[in-house]
């Protein structure tokens, strides 16, 4: 799906994007997201994912590339920029990571690809939650006078 074509649906409650190359995990999560109403698009290239982001700003972001270090890092400081939205990190290299390097390029957790995708959505939600905890997306600010 190109994020030209793409046109979130009004009774989605997020819009969701999820950056990876593994097609079987991607249509799994999509499955997932959808039957929660979230709109989701996936991209398979992280010059696609930043092009997308762009676009729509996504409540959430999974970035599930196997790239190495430095231009990983660099997906998500630009991803960063992109959003407000939560930024979810698939660990799929078996090195161990620095999570304070990456805390800093905006990711606001790392998981490791040993994660079932039910265990992901339960996070993912859990994350979205706290968003509208802490900025409500769905309805304005009352000011009272």
């Amino acid at each position: 799906m190109t994020a030209q074509k793409f046109i979130p649906n009004q009774n989605d409650l997020y819009t969701v994007l999820i950056i990876s190359q593994d097609a079987d995990m991607v249509s799994v999560w999509e499955t997932l997201f959808e039957q929660r109403n979230c709109s989701v698009l996936s991209e398979a290239t992280p010059y696609d994912g930043i092009q997308t982001s762009h676009l729509l700003a996504p409540t959430l972001i999974i970035v599930d590339m196997d790239l190495p270090e430095p231009e990983r890092l660099a997906l998500c400081r630009e991803l960063r920029t992109t959003t407000n939205g939560t930024l979810l990190l698939i660990n799929s290299n078996h090195n161990a990571i620095d999570p304070l390097e990456y805390h800093r390029a905006g990711v606001d957790e790392t998981v490791t690809n040993a994660i079932s995708p039910l265990a992901l959505l339960i996070k993912s939600l859990a994350w979205l939650a706290r968003q509208d905890w802490i900025v409500p997306r769905r309805q304005p600010a009352q000011l009272w006078a």
